[in-house]
């Protein structure tokens, strides 16, 4: 089945001013709304911008980021790294809830089956974000001279 059958209606999304963080706080929102949802043609709708949210932050993963966002995800120490726990690399991230986003537009699905896929989708959107906002800058110390 072509994408295209599946969402009709292209989302077009302007990353002009929008970092892979800013666009994986969109999809985390859209996420959550989707998980709340009761209407099958809200879950459509909720599904194809989520798609096409995920498709422009893999899109920009490799963008470089602001100096601001790179404050942001910068610590002063090494030890101040968080453990690394990770489940699978961004693109899989997106890869994965993409193709989840996709199965829950199908309308085919029984509502609780619907309603595990959604916090499924949920769980690895959020592992999506918290993956992009954990540190993994060390800030330079100035020298004194």
């Amino acid at each position: 089945m072509n994408v295209n059958t599946l969402f009709p209606i292209p989302v077009v999304i302007n990353t002009h001013n929008l970092d892979v963080i800013d666009l994986a706080e969109r999809c985390e929102l859209l996420a959550d709304i989707l998980i709340d949802s009761e209407s099958p043609t809200e879950c459509v709708v909720l599904c194809n911008h989520l798609h096409a949210h995920l498709e422009a932050l893999k899109e920009n993963l490799d963008r470089p980021l602001p100096a601001s966002r790179i404050e942001q995800l910068s610590v002063d120490h090494p030890s101040e790294f968080p453990p690394s726990r990770e489940f699978a690399d961004s693109d899989d991230l997106c890869d994965y809830s993409q193709a989840l986003a996709r199965v829950l537009s199908c309308h085919a699905l029984p509502r609780q089956t619907a309603q595990q896929l959604s916090g499924l989708l949920m769980r690895l959107v959020n592992t999506l974000v918290d993956d992009l906002k954990t540190p993994r800058f060390l800030r330079a110390k100035a020298q004194v001279v």
